[in-house]
C-alpha cells in the first residue's frame, strides 16, 4: 500500500469516529440543523445542491434564507429545506435572528448574488454570528465579499472559506496585494500562508486538481485529498461540498471522542472532499461527459455507506 492510500486510510478512520450512530433515542435536529443565506432571482440551484447535500449526507433540518423572487422556484424543487424569503426585505436581520440561536452552522454564499443591499446585510449577519460564536462556511459570491471587506471574517472565531483556484487568486491580491496565478494544483504553503494571514481559527480548502486545506494555525500541517474526482467539472459541485462541510462540522464538533488527532474543521473539511470526489468519480462512471450534479446528488448515500459506514464507527 502506497504512503498516499495509508495517509488518507488514517484519515477516513479519524472521520468514521465523528459519524453519529443512528438510533431511536434521539430528537428531531440533534444531528444537525444548518442555516444555508443564498439564493438570488438569477441563482437558485445553488442554496438546492448546498441543502440537498447537507440532508443527503445525514443533517436532519435545513432552513435557507433567500431573496423573495428565489422562494417559489427553491419550495419548487424540494419540500425538504425550509425556505425564507427575507433577505431582500427591509428588516431582514429583524426576521433572521431569532433563527439563529436554532441553527449549528451557517453556510453563507450559493447563489447569493452581489447586490449592495443584500452585502449590507450579510456583513452584519457576520458580525452577529462572530459575537455567537457560529460556525460560518463561506463560499461562491461570500467568498467575492470577503474579497472587498477582508476584516469581516479576520480572526473569526472559527470559519471554512472554500475557494476554487480563481476564487483563492483573488483572496490573495485582497490579502497580500499581490497576484496569485489560479491554478488547479496550488502549493500547500500557499494555502497555509493565507490561512495564517487571516487568523488562527480560519480554515481554507481549496478546490482543484487536488484539494487542499489548511489552517492559521502555526505549525500545523496541511491535508490534501486526491482521490476521486473526474474531469468532468459542471457547475454545482462546490455547492454540494458546502452542504456536506456543514454536516460532518457539527458532527465533529459533537463528538465524543476527545482524542482525535484532527480539528473539527479541519476532519469535515478533509470529509466533505473525499465523499464529494468519491461521488463525482461514481456519477462519472454512469454519465461520463453528460454528467450532472444531480447526478452526483444522488450518489451521496451508497458512497456514503460504503467509505463511512463499511466499518464499526466507535
Amino acid at each position: 500500500m502506497s504512503t498516499s492510500v495509508s495517509v488518507d486510510e488514517r484519515m477516513l478512520r479519524e472521520i468514521r469516529k465523528i459519524v453519529p450512530n443512528l438510533n431511536n433515542t434521539k430528537y428531531k435536529g440533534q444531528d444537525g440543523r444548518i442555516g444555508i443565506f443564498g439564493g438570488s432571482l438569477e441563482y437558485t440551484g445553488a442554496p438546492y445542491y448546498a441543502a440537498m447535500s447537507a440532508l443527503r449526507t445525514g443533517c436532519d433540518l435545513v432552513h435557507i434564507f433567500c431573496v423573495k423572487d428565489a422562494s417559489i422556484p427553491l419550495k419548487s424543487m424540494s419540500p425538504e429545506p425550509i425556505v425564507h424569503p427575507v433577505l431582500d426585505q427591509y428588516d431582514a436581520i429583524k426576521q433572521i435572528r431569532p433563527w439563529l440561536d436554532r441553527l449549528h452552522i451557517i453556510i453563507i454564499g450559493p447563489g447569493l448574488g452581489r447586490e449592495d443591499k443584500i452585502f449590507k446585510t450579510i456583513v452584519e449577519l457576520i458580525s452577529i454570528c462572530r459575537n455567537m460564536k457560529k460556525p460560518l462556511v463561506i463560499d461562491a459570491d461570500g467568498l467575492f465579499l470577503v474579497c472587498q471587506k477582508p476584516d469581516i471574517i479576520k480572526e473569526y472565531p472559527g470559519v471554512v472559506l472554500t475557494p476554487n483556484a480563481m476564487e483563492f487568486s483573488r483572496l490573495g491580491i485582497a490579502i497580500f496585494e499581490k497576484n496569485i496565478q489560479p491554478t488547479p494544483m496550488i502549493k500547500a504553503g500557499e494555502v497555509k500562508h493565507l490561512a495564517e494571514a487571516l487568523g488562527k481559527n480560519v480554515v481554507i480548502l481549496h478546490k482543484g486538481a487536488r484539494d487542499v486545506i489548511g489552517d492559521g494555525y502555526q505549525g500545523t500541517e496541511t491535508v490534501t485529498c486526491g482521490l476521486g474526482g473526474s474531469g468532468r467539472r459542471c457547475g454545482g459541485q462546490g455547492d454540494l461540498l458546502a452542504g456536506a462541510l456543514a454536516a460532518f462540522w457539527w458532527w465533529a464538533i459533537c463528538s465524543e471522542n476527545k482524542e482525535r488527532a484532527l480539528s473539527a474543521p479541519i476532519a469535515a473539511c478533509y470529509a466533505a472532499s473525499r465523499l464529494v470526489r468519491e461521488c463525482n468519480l461514481s456519477a462519472y462512471k454512469i454519465k461520463q461527459r453528460g454528467m450532472l450534479t444531480t447526478d452526483i446528488l444522488e450518489q451521496i448515500p451508497p458512497v456514503f455507506a460504503r467509505i463511512f459506514e463499511t466499518h464499526c464507527n466507535k
